[in-house]
Parts: structure tokens; sequence; C-alpha cells
């Protein structure tokens, strides 16, 4: 449940990024916002794409964060053995969390360079050596799409985690009932075996009784 709980807000945070960073899209500036003085110095108004920009890179970073705890208590339960505990170790779900995080630095990366573009370009200063720059198509719904397939093998990364380790479980649970039936076939035999030898001492410890007895008799 717990872990549903925290899937759950995941999930959330992601769709709020992705539908921000979609209505960043259509709220960006756009040429016909550039306003020029007679000096031919470029100003740029803030958009609101500023702010939803920010809204999703926050949700973005939550839910990656909140994903990677998840991870974290899925990969760091340890099985019971009979040798002591062993740490669950999975190649598959190593190699998704690699690329989420990968995935995570673009967007971040991009979005904030966006983000800092939507802000506003005075007269004079621009956003970058007295020049006006303009966030390109698609910028925004591409880091929406990208957010989504990240946080998606993120939670993947933790079912697949998941998953193998109730495997694992299972399987030890297997081999420890095998060890104690063979334990207790063990014991078994060892009691068998010493009941015989008891039983075996005490007939020999008679017929050597009856043969004293005999001689005796005979004397």
């Amino acid at each position: 449940m717990h872990d549903l709980f925290l899937y759950s807000i995941v999930f959330s945070l992601g769709l709020v990024s992705f539908i921000t960073c979609f209505a960043a899209e259509f709220k960006r500036s756009k040429k016909e916002d550039i306003r020029w003085d007679r000096e031919r110095n470029c100003y740029i108004p803030e958009s609101h794409a500023f702010g939803l920009g920010t809204a999703a890179v926050l949700c973005f970073c939550l839910a990656q964060i909140i994903g990677n705890i998840i991870v974290y208590r899925n990969h760091r339960t340890r099985i019971k053995r009979e040798d002591g505990y062993k740490i669950i170790d999975l190649p598959l779900p190593a190699v998704l969390l690699l690329i989420s995080w990968s995935n995570f630095v673009v967007v971040v990366l991009i979005l904030s360079t966006a983000i800092s573009m939507s802000r506003v370009q005075a007269y004079g200063e621009g956003w970058l050596e007295e020049d006006c720059y303009l966030v390109k198509d698609g910028v925004f719904a591409a880091s929406g799409c990208l957010a989504i397939l990240g946080l998606g093998g993120l939670t993947i990364s933790a079912n697949r985690i998941k998953l193998q380790k109730k495997k694992q479980q299972q399987l030890v649970q297997v081999v420890i009932k095998d060890q104690e039936k063979r334990r207790s076939i063990e014991e078994e035999q060892n009691h068998y075996e010493h009941q015989t030898k008891k039983s075996s001492e005490t007939v020999i410890h008679l017929v050597e009784e009856t043969s004293s007895t005999t001689n005796i008799s005979r004397i």
C-alpha cells in the first residue's frame, strides 16, 4: 500500500509536469512579441511560459526523487538466507535507472534554458550579449514527453526489482524447506542408527551374561 501511494504521487507529478510543459509551449514568447527601440535594441516581455516551465521542472524533480526512493527501498530489501543476507543485484533495472537519470539531466537543462529565455529580456540587455532569444518550437513539448518517458523507465525499474525480489524470496523459501527436510531425514537416520546400535549392544551384553551364567553353572 505504501509503494502504491508513492506510485500515485509520481504519476500525478509526472502528469502535472507533462501538462504544464504543453501549456508552456502555447504560452511561450513569439516573434510578434519582440519590440525594438530607435537604437535597434530588442525587448521581449516575460511570458506565462516562465511560470508554467518552473512548475514543470519542480514537479518533475519531485517525481524523480520520489521514484528513486521507491527504487532504493526495493533494491535495498534483503533476503534472509542460511549463509547470511544477500542484496538483490539486477542489471536491467540498473540500466533503466541510469537512462532515467540521464534523461532527467537533459530535461532539466533544456527546461532551465527555456525558462530563462521566457523571462523579461530588457532593452540593451537581451538574453545573451544584448541579443534577444526565443524558445524554439516544440522545446517545451519535447521536454514534457521526455519527462514522462524518464519517469516511466524509473517506475518500470522499481517494479522489476520488486518482482525479482518476490521470486528470489520464493526460491529461498524452497531452498530452506528442502534443507529442513534433509535435516529431518538425517536426524531420523541418526536416531535409527543410534537405536540400532543401542539394541545391538544390549543383545551382546545379554549374550555375554548368559554365557557367563552358563559357565558358572558348569563349574
